[in-house]
């Protein structure tokens, strides 16, 4: 069938919209949402901008989406880190997670020196030239 200006609006009709914006509510990523509605991608964008109506429920649609895929992510350190989660298996995980890290980066210290974080390097002025001097005002 070849669509023309008079038969383009079965494209996207009350059913259709409304299975895709059940399928970004249920957390489904956009393109996705459009192959189950049966319909191509590009569809509902230029509807969310020549239907107000349409793109006020696309937006809710999509803020009820992030809900839900946030509720599936497993909980650890990302969940603490990044979304704030502050239930007792978050905060655990997170708490061992920078001790685990902060062991890893704290430098053995030597037998022989007591106290000593970093090592000391002598810095040994090299003789002047006028390339050299040069390049130091470039940098």
């Amino acid at each position: 069938m070849t669509y023309n200006a008079t038969n383009r609006g079965d494209l996207f009709d009350e059913a259709k919209q409304r299975r895709y914006l059940d399928a970004v509510a249920s957390g489904m990523n956009l393109a996705d949402a459009a192959a189950t509605a049966g319909i191509h991608h590009n569809v509902p964008r230029r509807h969310e901008r020549t239907d107000p109506a349409f793109g006020q429920a696309l937006a809710d649609a999509k803020a009820v989406g992030k809900k839900v895929r946030q509720e599936n992510v497993a909980h650890g350190e990302y969940r603490y880190n990044c979304l704030n989660c502050r239930c007792d298996v978050c905060c655990t995980a997170a708490t061992k997670g920078r001790a685990k890290r902060r062991a890893a980066t704290q430098p053995e210290a030597d037998e022989g020196q007591s106290g000593a974080v970093g090592q000391v390097h002598e810095i040994r002025p090299e003789p002047k030239s006028s390339t050299s001097f040069l390049l130091a005002r470039a940098s």
